[in-house]
């Protein structure tokens, strides 16, 4: 097969390196309009059923991500200057760049064409392919251009946030609410390398227009919300990368997820809000089951109808449990009366995929504090 793919992220790099274990007589491009060096944001997070499933999909490019990440298993939450801890969580961290490094790496070893700084502005450009993947982004012109078939949604969500890193090191996956005179203020953050953590700064947007962002520069961006988490920060600047920008988080859903010979991956076909770091696992994910229906047969369209029915009941899923974070996330005003151990609780519970019993086989002490907690708030109700 030949297959094109527009877009050098995850999910279009894994999905080449997976078609080329298929067959290495299949001619794969892919094309990305940044350098093999550019990229947006810092660190990004697995859990470890990714680990297992990249394990047994690519053991050469698994054993170089897996050294080059950071590990923990507790889930800190930080409101009114304490800090909640829950164990059991079993995350792994890793810089944006070093794994797209590893994946570049892995490409060109088993033959696939890598093109980069290749801006496509028409997918004609592409299109002369057995296969087409439009692994673009959550402003995807793949998508774009096939609208009328994909019928695409886009959900420009309420809350502003900025994807910012530093030096000061988060030893667990760390939420962090602090309410200043402009507003509340929510940091997620952890480490994904031996010297630094990603740290993303969320907010209402009657905060961030009470805090003059429009008017800031990315200076002046960065060091406002370093004061607002100075004592979270241990002093350490906040970092920008070269790229300060506010952003509101799109909700990509699309009714349908292949026209003819062209299907979409990643963002470009789904997000899932980042506050419960799911975006990468889920495009890696898709990759493997679109390959693994590959394995029925090289006919491409009943194979993309294969992968759209099997894989879409998933996605819909976690993009439902995902919605729940982030309406807790848009609404978070409304929690801040609540004592530390009890929004733990909730945050913990938020997406409904973890319940009462399952926090209590992973962290039995953090129950244990809950429970105390709901007995005394009772006897004092």
């Amino acid at each position: 097969m030949k297959i094109n793919i527009i877009g050098g992220g995850p999910s279009g790099l894994y999905f080449a390196i997976l078609m080329k274990h298929r067959s290495r007589a299949n001619k794969i491009t892919v094309i990305e309009r940044d350098g093999p060096n550019d990229t947006f944001g810092w660190g990004i997070v697995f859990s470890d059923q990714t680990f297992s499933y990249l394990r047994d999909n690519d053991e050469v490019s698994s054993g170089s991500i897996t050294r080059a990440c950071q590990t923990w298993d507790n889930v800190d939450v930080v409101h009114r200057d304490q800090k909640v801890s829950i164990r059991g969580n079993k995350f792994s961290g890793i810089g944006r760049l070093a794994f797209l490094n590893i994946l570049h790496k892995r490409c060109l070893e088993l033959g696939v064409e890598l093109r980069f700084n290749t801006n496509i502005s028409d997918v004609d450009e592409a299109g002369d392919c057995d296969l087409l993947i439009g692994a673009d982004g959550a402003n995807s012109l793949v998508r774009r251009s096939f609208a009328e078939f994909f019928q695409p949604s886009v959900d420009l969500r309420r809350n502003k946030f900025i994807w910012l890193g530093t030096h000061q090191l988060f030893h667990g996956l760390t939420l962090t609410f602090r309410e200043a005179e402009a507003g509340l203020f929510i940091a997620h953050s952890y480490k994904f390398s031996p010297t630094t953590s990603t740290f993303i700064v969320e907010c209402d947007e009657a905060t961030w227009r009470n805090a003059d962002f429009e008017s800031k520069s990315g200076e002046e961006t960065c060091e406002y919300l370093a004061r607002i988490f100075h004592d979270d920060l241990g002093g350490h600047p906040l970092l920008s990368n070269n790229f300060v920008k506010w952003l509101n988080f799109p909700l990509v859903k699309n009714k349908q997820w292949h026209h003819k010979n062209v299907a979409l991956l990643g963002d470009a076909l789904h997000t899932a809000h980042f506050s419960i770091g799911s975006g990468t696992k889920l495009a890696l994910e898709d990759s493997i089951e679109l390959a693994k229906c590959f394995e029925a047969g090289p006919d491409v369209e009943s194979t993309l109808a294969e992968f759209q029915r099997v894989r879409k009941p998933i996605i819909d899923a976690y993009q439902e449990a995902a919605y729940s974070s982030l309406q807790l996330f848009e609404n978070a005003r409304e929690e801040m009366h609540l004592d530390p151990i009890p929004l733990a609780y909730k945050l913990m519970t938020r997406s409904k995929k973890i319940d009462y019993e399952k926090l209590k086989q992973r962290d039995p002490e953090f129950i244990t504090a809950y429970d105390k907690w709901l007995e005394r708030s009772t006897i004092e109700g």
